[in-house]
């Protein structure tokens, strides 16, 4: 192809992505773990009763069972941080050497296990009735799209049925999802499929639903000070933390894009051990952490395709391993993982997924320490 001709089909590929996602696609490139510094973020800030992570006397990995296992996928899988914590304490981290106990980076869909732990947070409190909710109780602009027979519960399950195809297509709605500065609209724009999906299938497009959900439930707030006010600040957070906008002051891109450090995002999976509990403080319901990790398929309806993968099941946007962990999974190897049998959570932030079973590993580290 002559420079002329692919002048022409990259202008009519912009053209046809819409000029704002074109441009933003154009000067900012793919997404990486560091969107947090390129685009628009609300933040969060360090709990004023931070507290500290207690640690262990020897926190190197070569420490830990398996040691060797570790360090070559550390050195490997371009990770940044790896750490596990035990019984509530830090017993194992490693940094990249560009990276740090303090250094965010982004989670990418780690993020939609916190919008989950959010929305149990809206129900406890009062501002969503409960998941067999329907969708149009909240956004009344989507009635006549399908979603009056759609529940809170199926967006949280990925079993909404909704016309969002998840893939890399320059033209398809998960990139303009992720670069539109008109998110609300696009959410608005969604239409549900005549006939419900014969299996579990990966879409973004039920967490960004969800969003826009809580943000009206919270009647003027936004998602971003919700998880500040409820889970971030209680949970003794001790770094400022971020998510992306779509737009300056706009609406959080709520399935992809929290920026924190691994010690914070293990505050998390500790409070999903203790079943709700801070340091004596009830900040979940032991109720809905339990109907977060029910198993949301059968068997006839989990893909053939997960069957060489630790990934068996999913729950309220949370994935569920074979022996029923639960675990926060991003794009780019960005775990949470949660083992309650052995009180251990580990936690994996990196650039890349690498060809390293992070999953897998986990368990059998997790295993070794029980």
């Amino acid at each position: 192809m002559g420079l002329g001709s692919f002048a022409v089909v990259l202008v009519g590929m912009l053209l046809a992505m819409g000029p704002t996602v074109g441009w933003q696609l154009l000067t900012h490139g793919p997404t990486t773990v560091w969107d947090h510094l390129e685009y628009p973020t609300r933040s969060l800030e360090p709990s004023p009763e931070f507290l500290a992570w207690p640690e262990a006397a020897d926190t190197d990995l070569r420490s830990l069972p398996r040691s060797e296992d570790l360090a070559d996928a550390v050195a490997a899988g371009d990770t940044l941080a790896f750490l596990v914590v035990q019984d509530g304490s830090i017993i194992g981290e490693w940094y990249r050497q560009d990276h740090g106990p303090q250094t965010p980076s982004m989670l990418f869909s780690a993020s939609k296990s916190i919008l989950s732990m959010l929305i149990g947070a809206a129900i406890d409190d009062g501002l969503i009735e409960s998941v067999e909710s329907p969708v149009t109780d909240f956004v009344t602009e989507l009635s006549g799209s399908g979603f009056d027979r759609v529940t809170i519960e199926e967006l949280l399950r990925m079993d909404s049925g909704m016309d969002y195809v998840e893939d890399d297509n320059p033209l398809g709605i998960h990139i303009r999802f992720n670069y539109t500065t008109e998110l609300r609209a696009q959410i608005l724009d969604l239409d549900v499929r005549e006939k419900p999906d014969p299996e579990f299938r990966y879409k973004s497009g039920d967490n960004a639903l969800l969003g826009l959900i809580l943000e009206r439930a919270l009647g003027g707030g936004t998602v971003s000070d919700f998880l500040e006010e409820r889970l971030w600040q209680p949970l003794g957070a001790g770094n400022p933390a971020s998510w992306n906008l779509d737009i300056e002051g706009g609406f959080e891109r709520t399935w992809c894009c929290l920026a924190m450090t691994a010690r914070d995002l293990a505050r998390f999976g500790q409070l999903v051990l203790d079943e709700g509990l801070w340091h004596g403080e009830r900040l979940l319901s032991q109720e809905w952490l339990a109907m977060s990790f029910e198993p949301g398929f059968t068997g006839d309806r989990w893909p053939d395709y997960f069957s060489d993968s630790a990934l068996s099941n999913y729950g309220y946007q949370w994935w569920l391993l074979e022996d029923g962990s639960p675990l926060a999974f991003g794009k780019a190897g960005q775990y949470l993982y949660i083992d309650r049998d052995s009180d251990v959570v580990i936690v994996r932030l990196g650039e890349d997924q690498g060809d390293i079973s992070w999953a897998q590993l986990m368990q059998d580290l997790s295993a070794d320490l029980d």
